[in-house]
């Protein structure tokens, strides 16, 4: 999106600078962890009963769907699917 003036645009990224980079890192961490949670409970909430490695390929799904086509997204996310139900079960065999 490009509606913001110029000189506004620069303003921010002088704000932006001026902030020392460890804490512009911690936001950006805190930023995502809360997209990450906003979108597992809209997951959550249309799939009461998701188990924990669906709600991982389902919030996979999400976060990349822009950047791959869906056949693509698709066999990496049952790729995603299978790797983990393989170490879950490797899991589950060693406990």
């Amino acid at each position: 999106m490009t509606d913001t003036p110029e000189d506004i645009r620069k303003k921010q990224f002088e704000i932006i600078s001026s902030i020392p980079l460890k804490d512009r890192l911690n936001n950006l961490f805190e930023m995502t962890e809360l997209s990450r949670r906003i979108i597992q409970n809209r997951i959550i909430s249309k799939n009461p009963g998701i188990s924990d490695i669906e709600m991982k390929v389902e919030t996979f799904k999400i976060f990349y769907r822009f950047d791959f086509n869906d056949t693509t997204l698709d066999q990496i996310a049952n790729s995603l699917k299978d790797y983990l139900d393989k170490n879950a079960n490797k899991t589950s065999l060693q406990g």
